[in-house]
């Protein structure tokens, strides 16, 4: 039998490591539907997907705030084709600080097809087209 220090270093990254990885993630709420009625087949509706971030240090996150001026407050929402306007919102929280800064926010009107999949990526860059790569105009901001 071999004497000798127990890798207490090793022990360590191994514990932050294991206390990291399952409070880190992205979060996509449920799916908001924006008409009326029963839900529709994926091929009927365009499926607009902003994203969030949790670690153990704060959130970050794009949402879809409102859709033709009705308010949304979701990461995924569906949509029947045609011509929308959305606003989008960019956010931040740390833990660290438990302060947040002041959301960014987008206007865009967008025409979105039926059986595409859309992802917003942040604010001043694009929505891209995940069915085809395209991509939007660039989002401006500006203050609410």
């Amino acid at each position: 039998m071999m004497k000798g220090k127990p890798n207490i270093e090793g022990l360590s990254i191994f514990a932050i490591l294991t206390l990291l990885i399952p409070t880190s993630g992205c979060i996509v709420g449920p799916t908001i539907r924006t008409y009326s009625g029963y839900r529709l087949q994926k091929s009927e509706v365009a499926v607009i997907k902003g994203w969030g971030f949790l670690s153990l240090f704060g959130y970050a996150g794009i949402d879809i705030y409102n859709i033709d001026g009705s308010p949304v407050n979701a990461t995924k929402v569906e949509v029947l084709p045609g011509r929308h306007e959305l606003v989008i919102r960019n956010y931040g929280l740390s833990f660290v600080t438990f302060y947040g800064s002041r959301p960014d926010y987008a206007r865009v009107a967008f025409d979105f097809e039926a059986g595409h999949e859309y992802k917003i990526k942040f604010i001043n860059d694009y929505i891209v087209d995940v069915s085809t790569g395209a991509k939007s105009l660039k989002l401006p901001s500006f203050s609410p």
